[in-house]
């Protein structure tokens, strides 16, 4: 980089300059990145500059740091990308058709009042809850925690969850069909848990989704809350346009 273009941080532009180098280089295992010291040469800026950029490369994913040893790209083929379109609740229960979830949690809690108050209950009434992380191929990229009133809850408690998901299963196993949901997307950064089960650095930005699920009558059967590596399964949106008359 010759020049810093005006108006964007510096370190935002020479994140930009690495990144690019190291999704370019792919293919590469554990490519070392240049010292702390030979970047700030390259592009003339103090090391506390170069340590921002870096660290934000760290945060998504695309560098390790090995003390005495130096920094290294992270394989991008390790973390292959899937693709997926999401424009009808159809396509969303097809997401745990075509990946496979691991669950390693299922007990009955009392609702906290956000799950409470999602579900049209009572905080503190009971709940089942589901925790696993969905993958795709062998990489994990979903972390998901499902509750379900205890009823419907209780009725799936023994069902096989690897090649499908909760809520695909309760339509399944009782009839309980999915009419809408409603969504809230944000960004947050990765809990410890959330962090090690996913593989990406503690505090890595996730996007963080939060669905509840309901049947033709307006009930809600699901609350989910799932942190998402869009990284390695990036969805887009697809809304349409109403059916104008006259």
């Amino acid at each position: 980089m010759t020049s810093f273009r005006p108006g964007i941080p510096r370190h935002l532009q020479i994140a930009e300059v690495l990144r690019a180098r190291i999704r370019e280089s792919a293919g590469t295992t554990g490519e070392r990145l240049p010292s702390e010291h030979a970047l700030c040469a390259e592009f003339r800026v103090s090391r506390p500059t170069v340590r921002h950029a870096l660290d934000l490369l760290l945060q998504e994913g695309l560098i390790s740091r090995e003390q005495g040893r130096g920094t290294f790209a992270t394989p991008v083929h390790a973390f292959p990308q899937k693709f997926r379109v999401i424009g009808s609740v159809e396509d969303m229960l097809a997401l745990g058709e075509e990946t496979w979830f691991k669950p390693f949690s299922r007990e009955v809690v009392p609702a906290v009042a956000a799950v409470a108050r999602a579900l049209h209950l009572n905080p503190g009434d009971r709940v089942v809850r589901f925790t696993g992380v969905r993958h795709t191929d062998e990489t994990p990229f979903q972390y998901v925690t499902a509750y379900l009133p205890d009823a419907v809850g209780r009725a799936i408690l023994d069902e096989d969850l690897t090649k499908t998901s909760v809520i695909a299963t309760v339509e399944e196993k009782l009839g309980l069909a999915v009419r809408y949901l409603e969504q809230q997307v944000d960004v947050a950064l990765a809990p410890r848990v959330v962090s090690e089960f996913l593989g990406v650095p503690r505090r890595a930005p996730l996007l963080l989704f939060r669905r509840t699920y309901f049947t033709n009558g307006g009930k809600p059967v699901e609350h989910a809350l799932t942190y998402h590596a869009a990284q390695r399964y990036p969805y887009k949106m697809m809304l349409l346009r109403a059916e104008r008359r006259g």
